[in-house]
């Protein structure tokens, strides 16, 4: 229990720094650069661009060592270093050449996070992988409000706090214990990902639909909230709070609820579920948004830590710690991506009614999210099937070092 909270505390001082830069986006490129918009936007994308780039790489370095704790602590370093050079830059070209180390070393620690938690975790990883979730989750959603509350006192104390922040997770991270690495063999190869299996591609299009979704949210439907609702920035700050605070909270209860059901009911369940709230969002009464978005937090977090828990068991069973990278790769795709579809599906949809233009693009999104999980079924069924008779058969000897993932 120790190594996994001291694993949590470390991803969420990873990850407030994340959205840390995001309520001062204007500030930190406008204003104190002369950028444009367009420079802006990429300031936020260029980042997670490098990272995708260098996860595989970090994967493949890290395999060759039980001591992936070091990775991490120099990868957090690295990270601050780049805080420091983003608030010294004298130019816009250099603040983005250390953005770019900023996501290069940023996504491979937090995999390597992810790496070390179920590596920890036995054979009962849901309640430890749901407690990296709800850290991970609360370090994003608190990073925002707080990066509004410095950008005010002086867009340079974002980078000094940021800074701060992956330093101390780099200092937490360096406790956290090293774990054996399984021999590898026939079956359990330690990083290979096997393409030609659909099993091993079915958490990445979980992983790509679910932040592609939150891409979507996160720009088209705050714009819908404002050109047809009319809600001031603290009443969508209200309302996403609604969804990201249940979201985080309940990633733990639900990895222990799959400790003991599985991950199976709780995923399909949860983006069933999810897609047709998503797809309800033009269609809700301006008064039951708030509704619509505690519901959208609570199946967030069913989808979330059982997906985790998929690509643990998917790893064990022959598809290799590769998958954990494979899983960060596809989610940052997918963020990338919602924002261009909806933006594309907004003008072609729209017309001379912005009502309906919003209205497809939810329904489109939510049945996307829902025919994944539908499609899914019949795949990942037999594989529930043999993953919770093989706990019944191994759960005297739990604690066992072969039962140890990866």
């Amino acid at each position: 229990m120790r190594a996994h909270a001291t694993i949590a505390l470390a991803m969420f001082f990873t990850l407030v720094p994340v959205t840390l830069l995001v309520p001062g986006l204007h500030e930190l490129v406008v204003v104190v650069h002369g950028g444009s918009t367009t420079e802006a936007h990429a300031f936020m994308t260029v980042n997670m661009l490098a990272g995708m780039l260098t996860v595989p790489l970090a994967m493949r370095l890290a395999r060759r060592t039980a001591d992936i704790q070091r990775w991490i602590a120099a990868a957090l370093v690295i990270n601050a270093v780049a805080f420091v050079g983003m608030m010294q830059a004298p130019s816009l070209p250099v603040l983005f050449a250390f953005r770019v180390l900023d996501g290069a070393v940023h996504l491979p620690a937090v995999t390597l996070l992810m790496l070390a938690s179920n590596r920890s975790s036995g054979v009962r990883r849901g309640g430890s992988l749901g407690a990296l979730a709800s850290a991970l989750m609360i370090g994003v959603a608190l990073g925002s409000p707080l990066g509004g509350w410095l950008v005010d006192r002086g867009p340079s104390l974002v980078y000094v706090v940021g800074a701060s922040l992956l330093v101390v997770a780099a200092l937490v991270s360096m406790a956290i214990a090293s774990v054996p690495i399984p021999a590898p063999g026939p079956s359990r190869p330690r990083y290979a990902f096997d393409r030609a299996r659909l099993r091993g591609w079915i958490p990445l299009l979980y992983a790509f639909m679910d932040r592609f979704s939150i891409g979507v949210f996160v720009s088209t439907f705050t714009l819908f909230l404002t050109q047809v609702h009319g809600l001031t920035a603290s009443e969508r700050g209200v309302l996403i709070a609604l969804f990201m605070l249940p979201f985080a909270l309940l990633c733990y209860p639900v990895g222990r609820l799959a400790d003991r059901i599985g991950w199976f009911l709780p995923m399909i369940i949860g983006n069933v579920l999810f897609g047709v709230v998503f797809a309800s969002y033009g269609f809700v009464p301006k008064g039951w948004l708030p509704l619509a978005m505690l519901a959208s937090g609570v199946l967030s977090a069913l989808m979330f830590t059982p997906n985790l828990l998929l690509i643990s068991d998917l790893a064990e069973r022959g598809h290799g710690e590769g998958l954990f990278g494979a899983f960060q790769v596809a989610g940052s795709l997918g963020f990338l991506v919602g924002p261009i579809v909806g933006g594309g599906l907004l003008v072609l949809t729209q017309g001379g009614d912005p009502v309906s233009g919003y209205r497809t693009i939810f329904v489109l999104v939510g049945g996307l999210e829902g025919t994944l999980a539908l499609f899914a079924y019949a795949a990942l069924r037999s594989l529930a099937r043999d993953v919770r008779g093989t706990e019944r058969v191994g759960s005297r000897s739990s604690r066992s070092p072969t039962r140890v993932t990866g």
